[in-house]
Order: structure tokens, then C-alpha cells, then sequence
């Protein structure tokens, strides 16, 4: 039995009149009672074709007028369908089609779709060279010894810009701005304070420096495919337009970075709000980072290069400077991103 309350909502949504707060506890229905999707297939049918049966009075004048027969009290030219209805099973195909389509494009991707189906769309999302900017948080594996020594500096967040592979991060540092990224060449960079910087090559980047770049910054279609991959996936939340997903590692993984994942999705525009995962290492929880969207902006691509980052006249060591010297400036680097507030 389908409740009176039910069989409103369907015709109210299928008109457009249902209000969007409704249309969560509408797609909740339909998932808890399943004779209320046949009675939805059935409206939609009908639907359609009283959609179609309007649709020929508004026909164009040269479609099927017959001038030699008039309504002689209007004035008007009668409109000929018997070519049309000589062929019903036309109109009945045609708004099965219609109907299946309305049901399938506009309801049942939200209702049934999987986390992995959900994932795989947000992968085909983020093949698009957008410019995303997210707010970062670490909470690192020794937080319970800085509560017992406060005077401890505690890493900064920070402000992370991601466009696929690459990105830029900045530290909310008091007079000693840090910023370090990854630019299309797949080259990772650091500077401090606008004065100094390192650059390493693709093919020569310390594990160290590999790490941090795991650690700490959002490969979108790394991790997603991984998720897919290697972990069973959940659904936690389900509101009308995010759904948040629980990602917990299979057991026959033994080698996985992340370990328990929750990413909640946008479904209409297929972007990650957020992101809480922890990190791993010899299946020992090293961190726990999470990112929160902020917002959407078109960047230069300038934005991404170190050249952007510095001063006049800084000194930059790369490739042919000697390793030693980039050495040196990587462990400056590393404290200071470790702890971005403390005095060195």
C-alpha cells in the first residue's frame, strides 16, 4: 500500500513542483517502499503522454492543417491526426522510452548508484583541469606528548591549491612565509621566506621529500582509483546532494598508504568537499590530514611555479648546484613545515 502523502510527492515531482527539501525524504521512500517505483513508472508513463497529447494542439500550421474543414463558431482550421494516431504503438513506445528515461536520468542514478559507481564519476570529474583551493589540517601521532608539553609549537595549517598532479601550499607563518608545490613537469620545489629555494627534478626527488608530498598534499585521481582498488567502500551519509563514503582498506593490502578514508562528494558537480584520511606507514597511523573545500577559482598557471614565489635576487640551488647544498636547505625545509611557527 502506498501512502496518499507518497503518491502526492511523486506527481508533485514530476510536474517540477516539489519543493527541494522534499526530494531526499521522496528518494528515501522510494529506496524503503519498492511497489512505489512501479507506481512511479506507471505516473511517469502517463505523464508523458498527456505531455504529448498537449503538445499536438500547439502543432505548427503547416504540420497537418485541412482547410477545406472549419469550426465555423471560432474560425479556426481543425488540425488533422489521424496519420498520428493510425499509429498508437508510436506514441505508446515513444513515451515508454520517455518515461524510462525521465526515471533513470533524473532519480535512480542518486538512488542506487554505489559508492564505486559514485568514485568512478568523480574520477571522469577530476580529469578536468580545475583549480581547487582546500583548508589542511594535520594532526600528527605524537599530539598526546605535545598535550603534556605545551610549550611545543604544533604544525600550522594551511592553505593547500591543487589542478591535478600539481599544486602550491602556504603556511600561516608569522614574518617567515613557506611555500612549496609540484609544477607541471612534475618537479617539486621549496622556498623560505622568498629568499631562498630548492628545485628537484622528477627523477631525482628524496624519499623524504616523496613522503612529505604523500603526506600532506590531495592527488585526487591517485587516490580515488586506489579507493577503488583496494578498499570496501560505504555509504555513512546521504543528504540530497553531498554523500559521504567510508573507506576501509581490505585485508589482503598489505602495502597501503592511506588507511581508513572518508571523502564526501558533491553528486551534481562531482567535486570532493572533503577529505579525512590517515596516513600510514608499515601499517602504523603516522597522521591524520584532513581537507575541507573552500572554494572554486580559475589560477595562472604561474601559480604553481617557484619563480612566483620568490624575491629579486634569491638564491635558488637546483640541479648542477651540488646536492649538498639543497641538502642542507631540504632539512631547514622539513622542520619548518613540521613546525612553520617555531624558532628555528
Amino acid at each position: 500500500m502506498i501512502p496518499d502523502t507518497l503518491r502526492q510527492q511523486i506527481d508533485q515531482w514530476l510536474d517540477g513542483d516539489l519543493p527541494e527539501g522534499e526530494r531526499a525524504r521522496l528518494k528515501e521512500s522510494l529506496e524503503q517502499t519498492p511497489e512505489a517505483l512501479e507506481f512511479l513508472s506507471d505516473r511517469a508513463l502517463l505523464h508523458t503522454m498527456l505531455a504529448k497529447s498537449a503538445a499536438f494542439d500547439s502543432l505548427p500550421l503547416n504540420a497537418a492543417l485541412d482547410y477545406s474543414e472549419f469550426d465555423h463558431s471560432s474560425k479556426k482550421p481543425i488540425l488533422q491526426r489521424d496519420r498520428l494516431l493510425a499509429q498508437p504503438w508510436i506514441w505508446a513506445s515513444s513515451a515508454t522510452v520517455a518515461c524510462l528515461l525521465v526515471i533513470s536520468m533524473l532519480l535512480l542514478p542518486n538512488v542506487e548508484a554505489s559508492p564505486a559507481e559514485l568514485v568512478k564519476k568523480t574520477i571522469a570529474e577530476y580529469r578536468t583541469a580545475i583549480d581547487r583551493c582546500y583548508a589542511v589540517k594535520v594532526e600528527t601521532e605524537i599530539w598526546p606528548l605535545r598535550k603534556r608539553l605545551p610549550g611545543r609549537a604544533v604544525p600550522a595549517d594551511s592553505k593547500l591549491w591543487v589542478r591535478g598532479n600539481t599544486f602550491v601550499q602556504f603556511f600561516d607563518s608569522s614574518g617567515d612565509p613557506l611555500v612549496w608545490g609540484r609544477d607541471a613537469q612534475g618537479a617539486v620545489w621549496f622556498t623560505l621566506s622568498g629568499k631562498s629555494a630548492a628545485i628537484f627534478e622528477a627523477n631525482e626527488i628524496p624519499d623524504v621529500l616523496q613522503d612529505v608530498c604523500d603526506l600532506r598534499t590531495l592527488d585526487v585521481t591517485t587516490l580515488l582509483e586506489s579507493l577503488l582498488r583496494d578498499y570496501d567502500l560505504k555509504y555513512t551519509d546521504r543528504e540530497d546532494s553531498n554523500q559521504t563514503i567510508l573507506a576501509s582498506p581490505l585485508p589482503e593490502v598489505s602495502n597501503a598508504k592511506y588507511g581508513t578514508v572518508e571523502i564526501e562528494i558533491d553528486t551534481r558537480s562531482g567535486l570532493i568537499r572533503r577529505v579525512s584520511l590517515e596516513r600510514l606507514r608499515a601499517k602504523r597511523v603516522l597522521a591524520v590530514i584532513s581537507f575541507s573545500l573552500e572554494k572554486i577559482q580559475n589560477r595562472e598557471n604561474s601559480l604553481y611555479e617557484v619563480q612566483t614565489h620568490l624575491e629579486p635576487n634569491a638564491d635558488v640551488l637546483e640541479r648542477g648546484t651540488g646536492f649538498g647544498r639543497r641538502s642542507e636547505l631540504l632539512k631547514e625545509f622539513l622542520q619548518k613545515l613540521r613546525f612553520p611557527n617555531a624558532t628555528l
